[in-house]
């Protein structure tokens, strides 16, 4: 791998789960007031969702990139599932923050009276069942995706501890993405892909890892 692959998996697969951890800081949860919580920040509401609408699409990158080197089915069901979380997952999040950061904006341009609809409407966003689903989705599949990537390290000999620590950000993802869980997640993610990643070249050298379910069956001497 050359020295520039390596700063763009590096800045990819460490610089996203960490500028998403800070960012997750400052997350607000203005869900049970929005007249008096979310339309007062209906900027800032609607910067950090198209932000994290590119970072979660990086995030599912990240994801695939701690495979990198290895093959079997737990890599190819790793990779499809973040592949899942990326889209389920921004789509989700696009109704519920860059749509309602929208309304609420325009919420704020208005006479106090006339606000009602529109947090009307941002209510119906917050508690529709089909953003649910696609959160849903995208939740489902990162678990999928982090647990089959375990799997596929656990075999390839990756260091035990930092495989253990990527339980925690499927427990802390399921929980949400607002502060505190969303910089516990991702940033336990890039403590243990910190981790990993000194090792993966010792493990790759240069060449692709197999490990049991895609290892070649052996010769049977026929003499």
């Amino acid at each position: 791998m050359t020295s520039s692959n390596l700063v763009l998996r590096r800045f990819v697969l460490l610089g996203t789960p960490l500028v998403l951890a800070v960012l997750m800081l400052f997350h607000p949860s203005p869900y049970e007031d929005l007249t008096g919580e979310l339309i007062p920040i209906a900027g800032w509401w609607l910067t950090i969702h198209t932000l994290q609408f590119v970072l979660f699409a990086f995030m599912g990158a990240s994801v695939w990139m701690l495979t990198d080197g290895l093959r079997g089915v737990s890599v190819v069901v790793s990779r499809v599932a973040a592949v899942v979380f990326a889209i389920f997952y921004d789509i989700g999040d696009a109704v519920a923050g860059i749509s309602t950061g929208i309304l609420a904006r325009r919420a704020a341009e208005l006479p106090a009276e006339e606000q009602a609809a529109l947090v009307g409407a941002m209510e119906v966003l917050f508690q529709s069942s089909t953003k649910n689903l696609f959160f849903s989705i995208g939740i489902f599949a990162f678990i999928v995706a982090l647990v089959a990537a375990v799997v596929a390290l656990f075999w390839a000999d990756a260091p035990r501890v930092p495989l253990f620590l990527l339980a925690l950000p499927v427990y802390f993802i399921g929980l949400d993405h607002a502060f505190p869980f969303g910089s516990l997640a991702f940033g336990t993610f890039f403590v243990a892909a910190l981790w990993l990643e000194p090792g993966r070249s010792k493990r790759v050298s240069g060449e692709d890892v197999s490990y049991p379910e895609s290892s070649p069956a052996p010769e049977v001497d026929s003499r």
